[in-house]
């Protein structure tokens, strides 16, 4: 009976676990969906209010462009006065001269003291076009007035953000209720079922994770549907509904429409001001008499069960005709709509699903660790199983490579702007870059040399802390210089932190585990950018870059706690003879041994260093400035880097059985630079002529990132082999000549943003750049197989990369 209840009691621990995990996971999902709901429906509610501003505006500028003055307009609030009591949004519609004088006021008669906003700059700023402006509780339209000549005025719709903000929550405070309840069903189904699971081989957890977020999904696709579906139609509505105001003079006095000039054109304007309305059609006695659609004319009307339909009544009380006024918008549209936020969705799938696995597995760790005694990892008689150790460390890697890679999609632009506003060249912007891949690797030697003396733990939270703070520094209002400080500070830290990790492993892990120790590195870099690119580039959105720095802040200092509390203490130490500058020496010693061996720099300069410059400098700092420039979200610049990390971990297993089996990496490794050479070609091609800026221009785009990504599959785990087992190896050992690799690798991350950002600086900012990288990273690929003994190698492990 105690038994049954120990065991229970630690399922019932899962279950509350897959509850908090199942909660926060589905609580983003609702939040990135209230967010892009706010957004659209926002955006409906500016563009139904400004195309009541644009009615009121052709009307005053046709008196305009008789040569009259404004401040003698005589109709205006005859004009503005319907739409602002009968719109619930709009408080007031203001003119105001050229030097920001108000001249004519109209304010909502059912609020007792309308609040007008100050004439802000935006007033004096408008030209050719409308300016937005916004507080906490007013959105604010400004359209200009003009002569045939000149600007004269400017016309401001005040309109409360109240109306939108009560939509919103009646839609979405629902889905925090649907939260609860399928995080319950979940927790409850981990609980009951968590023998049988034990057993089973399907996935059943998995499965039930995806089930519950994409009912979850649905349940949020709903309600933004419904709510596109208002806002549409309400648009078309209230657009409506004015119209009729200005033609119901014309039946109010009993006339003919016929005897009018012009009407066509009202109509033809309407429907110019409103793009989402595809037909408008007045009719009388069921027959049209003007539409946009000048074939409807004369003809009955049919409404189409495609289109969302407005009528609105013209008729007299007592006249024995029927006269109307109807707008259709295709149901099309919200679709169209919602087809951005599925795509988020998908994205944010994938990266929850990283998460959920993760958090999984730490909470596993958590309980075995419980029931441990010893606080040593290396001791004969730790307690702590094995696994249960190397579990601990993998949340650690993996939430330092994710708030990393929380900012890359905007990080560029930004750093862009932070160098224009210290009065430098766009060049500057890969300084930042530059300096946190060189403090990077230059932290790997000294780190390496304290672990051996103090151990893991003592490298792992203070990079943490490190890698947090400079990036917490970015919220400061600094020039590039500091912010390049502060990348450099978190380039050390993360440095510090990877040999962390990989000494933790080393000492953790017995030789049959070594495998799986080294996939933590894998998973949690290839994980961690896929996961941070795809929540990062939505939060940037809400939170702003600020933001989104202050999170990964947080993630960072909660992880060094983390890390703090649960990884044991070294109790065993080596005794190290040597100090630091005998390690650089024998650092420097192979060095020399390499640099004698062609073999070993030929697949170095033809094939390391070149795929981890395109990582960085192509992939991750390029990339973001080239999508933004061509007008892509910033939300579609994390998803497409996002199939980068795909396209790597799909190739990799493949490609790591491949050479296990047969041995032949340097084929594998040639493929690799053709291939990637042939992904950034299709990435150069955006923004080309031929394909224009549709979905031609976005496929190359997606395939040329997977393609890149697969390559360096191709790169990442045979070139570690092809390297231990080539001549070099025989006569320096393979674990040095694969540790020299790795550290030569760096120049590569070094040099890749800094040439990419001078090449940028003279040819300019343009995608065709990418071509010849391509061009040139298959070309080396072929002066790697150029004299080539080909290696005789036996199976080897994929190792970890990065």
């Amino acid at each position: 009976m105690i038994m049954f209840s120990a065991t229970f009691g630690r399922r019932l621990i899962d279950g509350i676990t897959m509850f908090v995990v199942t909660g926060l996971s589905l609580a983003l999902l609702v939040y990135v969906g209230f967010g892009e709901g706010k957004r659209v429906y926002e955006q409906f509610e500016i563009e139904k209010i400004t195309a009541h501003g644009r009615i009121v505006q052709n009307a005053m500028e046709n008196y305009l462009r008789a040569d009259l003055p404004l401040k003698q307009y005589a109709g205006f609030t005859t004009l503005a006065d319907p739409i602002v009591q009968s719109i619930d949004e709009i408080d007031a519609m203001v003119v105001y001269d050229q030097s920001g004088q108000q001249l004519f006021v109209v304010t909502d008669n059912d609020k007792s003291q309308p609040k007008l906003l100050e004439p802000s700059e935006v007033i004096r700023q408008v030209k050719q076009n409308l300016e937005f402006d916004r507080t906490d509780t007013h959105y604010q339209v400004v359209l200009p007035l003009r002569t045939r000549f000149e600007t004269v005025g400017s016309l401001a719709i005040t309109a409360s953000t109240a109306v939108v903000d009560k939509r919103l929550k009646a839609s979405f405070i629902p889905l925090v209720f649907g939260i609860a309840g399928l995080s319950a069903l979940f927790a409850g189904f981990v609980v009951f079922t968590a023998p049988y699971l034990a057993r089973s081989r399907v996935p059943w957890l998995q499965i039930g994770y995806a089930v519950v977020f994409l009912t979850m999904a649905g349940f949020v696709v709903g309600t933004m549907v419904s709510l596109y579906s208002e806002g549409v139609q309400g648009k078309a509505k209230e657009s409506a509904f004015t119209l009729s105001q200005r033609l119901s003079d014309v039946v109010g006095f009993n006339l003919r429409f016929g005897d009018f000039d012009g009407l066509d054109k009202v109509i033809s304007d309407y429907r110019r001001l409103n793009p989402e309305i595809t037909q408008a059609a007045l009719i009388v006695e069921g027959v049209v008499v003007i539409a946009t659609d000048p074939t409807k004319v004369g003809k009955k009307w049919i409404s189409d069960p495609r289109t969302y339909e407005y009528t609105a009544d013209l008729t007299r009380p007592d006249a024995p005709r029927r006269i109307s006024l109807t707008a259709a918008v295709p149901v099309d549209v919200v679709y169209k709509r919602v087809e951005r936020s599925v795509r988020n969705f998908a994205a944010l799938f994938i990266a929850s699903g990283f998460l959920a696995g993760l958090f999984l597995q730490v909470a596993s760790s958590m309980q075995r660790l419980r029931s441990a005694s010893s606080p040593t990892y290396i001791a004969p008689s730790a307690s702590a199983s094995e696994e249960a150790a190397l579990i601990i460390v993998k949340p650690i890697f993996f939430l330092a490579v994710f708030l990393e890679h929380l900012t890359y999609s905007f990080l560029p632009k930004f750093m862009q702007d932070a160098a224009t506003a210290s009065g430098l060249s766009l060049g500057y912007a890969a300084a930042p870059f530059t300096a946190y891949y060189l403090c990077f690797a230059l932290s790997l030697i000294p780190a390496g040399h304290f672990s051996d003396r103090f151990g893991a733990k003592p490298l792992i939270w203070p990079g943490l802390f490190l890698a947090s703070a400079g990036i917490l520094g970015l919220t400061l209002p600094l020039g590039i210089m500091p912010l390049t400080i502060l990348r450099a500070l978190s380039g050390i830290g993360q440095g510090m932190l990877f040999i962390g990790i990989q000494a933790y492993i080393l000492a953790v892990a017995s030789p049959e585990k070594k495998t799986q120790g080294n996939a933590i590195i894998v998973f949690g870099f290839q994980g961690g950018m896929i996961s941070g690119m795809a929540i990062g580039s939505l939060l940037v959105n809400y939170l702003h870059p600020a933001g989104v720095f202050v999170v990964c802040a947080a993630i960072g200092f909660t992880t060094a706690i983390y890390s703090i509390l649960l990884i044991p203490k070294d109790i065993l130490r080596k005794q190290m003879e040597d100090g630091l500058g005998a390690t650089i020496g024998r650092v420097v010693g192979d060095l020399r041994k390499v640099v004698h061996s062609g073999e070993f720099l030929k697949t170095m300069f033809c094939i390391g260093i070149p795929a981890k410059a395109i990582l960085t400098g192509a992939i991750t700092f390029a990339l973001p400035l080239l999508l933004a420039q061509y007008g892509y979200r910033q939300e579609e610049i994390g998803q497409i880097i996002m199939l980068y990390g795909i396209g790597v971990v799909a190739a990799s297993t493949y490609v790591s059985r491949l050479v296990d089996r047969t041995g032949n990496t340097e084929t594998i490794l040639f493929w690799g630079a053709a291939i990637s050479g042939m992904g950034l070609a299709l990435i150069g091609l955006m923004g080309s002529d031929v394909l224009g800026n549709g979905v031609g221009n976005a496929a190359v785009v997606f395939t040329g990132v997977l393609v890149v990504g697969i390559a360096h599959g191709f790169i990442n785990a045979p070139v570690v082999t092809h390297v231990a087992h080539s001549s070099l190896a025989g006569q320096i050992g393979a674990n040095q000549a694969a540790t020299t690799y790795r550290f030569l690798e760096r120049v590569g991350h070094v040099a890749g943003p800094l040439l990419v950002g001078q090449l940028f600086l003279i040819w300019g900012q343009s995608a065709h750049i990418l071509i010849w990288i391509g061009a040139a990273t298959a070309g080396l690929g072929l002066v790697f197989l150029i004299r080539s003994t080909p290696p005789g190698i036996g199976a080897m492990g994929p190792e970890a990369a990065r």
